[in-house]
């Protein structure tokens, strides 16, 4: 019995031991990792045009000749184009971060038709696409384990570069050249996102994510002057989506 009373009471005490030895080793750890509120993050990708026209429908008259011209959208014209965004990050709360962001996209034009003239084919070529975005915004994390999803939302403007535009009927062997269309422009934008994060180690991880952005529409210039068209530049607001996959560091 007294043996049984030993035992017990000398395990009591290397339990105890080993407890205090963890515990203090767990503050050690703690001490030396210094806290990351800051991250800065990178991520390519493509974006795909989801609504909005770069011209729409009309009828007039070019070079005395009936037009007509049917509405073309961004998806049609420019289709998706590569997209790169960079972004710094502040912790805010167990899950919030407060995020500063900048992305940049072109999108190349496709030569196709657009109307007809005198019921021949009107075909049009637009210079490339170009926006770059600077946008402040909020994300929500969930999760507690490796992989962490992820909601967030933007507000900010977009930077859009002049837009000409070439006309041509190949049956009449007509080329109407650098057609103003639109003029470079900053315009109000916003979005809603989501996606996941991966850490690879304590600072360092990778992430996926998609994006549903707005962004308004361009100033118009007139180059279609006295044909009946010119209003056909004048509402081309945009929806688009980002998808991209990249890599969040903290420090």
């Amino acid at each position: 019995m007294k043996t049984h009373r030993h035992f017990t009471i000398g395990a009591a005490a290397g339990l105890t031991a080993l407890l205090g030895a963890n515990a203090a080793q767990a503050q050690t750890s703690m001490a030396a990792e210094p806290s990351t509120p800051w991250s800065v993050s990178f991520d390519l990708g493509g974006q795909v045009g989801v609504s909005g026209d770069v011209h729409s429908a009309g009828t007039g008259v070019v070079l005395g000749l009936p037009t007509k011209v049917e509405a073309r959208s961004y998806s049609d014209i420019h289709g998706t184009g590569f997209y790169w965004a960079a972004g710094v990050g502040y912790k805010v709360g167990s899950r919030g971060e407060v995020r500063v962001q900048g992305a940049y996209t072109a999108n190349p034009a496709t030569n196709l038709q657009v109307g007809t003239v005198a019921d021949l084919p009107l075909f049009g070529l637009w210079d490339d696409y170009k926006a770059f975005t600077m946008d402040v915004g909020y994300r929500v994390y969930g999760g507690s384990g490796r992989a962490r999803p992820f909601i967030g939302a933007t507000v900010g403007f977009t930077r859009l570069t002049a837009a000409s535009a070439t006309f041509t009927v190949p049956a009449a062997d007509v080329v109407l050249p650098d057609v103003g269309f639109f003029e470079a422009s900053t315009v109000p934008s916003f979005g809603v996102g989501a996606g996941v994060q991966v850490d690879v180690t304590p600072r360092m991880a990778l992430q996926f994510g998609t994006e549903l952005k707005y962004h308004g529409a361009y100033g118009d210039l007139d180059g279609l002057a006295g044909t009946g068209l010119e209003s056909i530049n004048d509402d081309t607001g945009r929806w688009a989506m980002p998808v991209t996959a990249g890599v969040s560091f903290r420090f």
